[in-house]
Parts: C-alpha cells; structure tokens; sequence
C-alpha cells in the first residue's frame, strides 16, 4: 500500500508542475489586456467634448439644436441673397463664379492614424466663366482636388481645431489652387474658399 500512495502522489505532483506554466499564461493574457487598454484609453487623443444627453430631455435638446441651426443656415441665406441684391442695386460686382467640389473625407497626419476630416467646400472664382472653363477641362477638377487632398492630409487634428487653424487652411487652399489654375489662365482664379461642411473625427 506504501508503494500505491507513492504512485497516487506522484500523479498529483505533476499537476503541480503545469502551475507555473498556467500562472505565465495568465500573467500574459493580463499584460497584454492592460497594454490594450492603456493605448486604447489613455494615449489615444480624445476628441472634443461631445455630451450626450438621454431620454425625453436629449431628444428636446437635439430638437432645439437642429432648429437653431436651420434658423442660422436659413438667416445665412438669406443674407447672402440680400448682399447680392446690394451689390447689384449699387453697381457692384456679382460677376463671380462659384466652383462647386465634391466631399471630401482624408485621414489626417495623426500618429496613430484614427482621425479624419469630412469637409464640402466652394471656391469663389474672380469671373464666373472660369467656372465653365474648369468643368469642361478634363483635368482641372482631378488636379485641383489632389492639390486640396494632399493639403488635408498633411495637416493634424491640432492644426484645424482652432478657427485660425482653418483660416490658414482655407488661405493654403487659395494659393496652391491658384498655382494649378495660374498655369492655364494666366491669374490667380480663386479668391476665397468656403467650407460648407467640417467635421473631424
């Protein structure tokens, strides 16, 4: 019976072996959840602030939100007709084009490669037959818009969060789209930019 117990405890002290092996393994397992959790919540830059709020009282301040806006957008319109009609009614100018582009959506210079602009935007053309001449050229839209991409991506969430860092934005548009269209016009064509849309996630 000495012998068979002997036996018996030799079994149970094999398990005893495959113990640190287990307590390796989930000392890893741990490490390797905490280090995804670190980046994921503490080095990742955190976008602005958006509060969301729930039930009854978020839908009423979406609600509130929405109107706002369409009030302002509507308000905006209707200024932008009213300056028209002045300039008209004064003799002004009203002979500029608007160029129309397409959205555009690029990720930004971030280190970690998780942030993206979406932003619609129109370029105030000096004389409104430019507008015609540059959709009818194969080659101007696509040129321009890489001009526009390669300005986009090359900036950082920091670079465009301030209004100032959109205005120096909408100034590098301005000139390095002016230095395509110079080549075949002759001028500078593009005398503001507008962004329409601008999010950035």
């Amino acid at each position: 019976m000495g012998e068979e117990e002997k036996i018996d405890l030799e079994e149970k002290g094999g398990g005893k072996k495959g113990f640190p092996i287990l307590l390796i393994l989930i000392v890893a397992i741990l490490s390797a959840g905490i280090t995804f959790a670190v980046v994921k919540f503490v080095l990742t830059p955190k976008p602005p602030a958006q509060t969301e709020v729930k039930g009854e009282e978020g839908k009423k301040v979406e609600e509130k939100a929405k109107t706002e806006e369409k009030t302002s957008e509507t308000a905006k319109e209707n200024k932008n007709s009213e300056e028209t009609t002045d300039l008209a009614e004064e003799g002004g100018d009203t002979s500029k084009g608007v160029l129309s582009l397409n959205e555009f959506i690029v990720n930004l210079n971030d280190p970690i490669g998780r942030r993206y602009i979406k932003v619609n935007m129109k370029l105030e053309l000096a004389k409104k037959e430019y507008e015609d001449k540059i959709r009818s050229d194969e080659i101007l839209i696509p040129q321009i818009r890489d001009v526009i991409f390669l300005i986009i991506s090359s900036k950082t969430y920091d670079d465009l969060r301030t209004v100032s860092g959109k205005l120096t934005l909408k100034q590098e548009i301005i000139s390095k789209v002016n230095e395509v269209l110079s080549k075949k016009f002759g001028e500078d064509v593009v005398t503001n930019c507008f962004f329409t849309d601008f999010v950035i996630q």
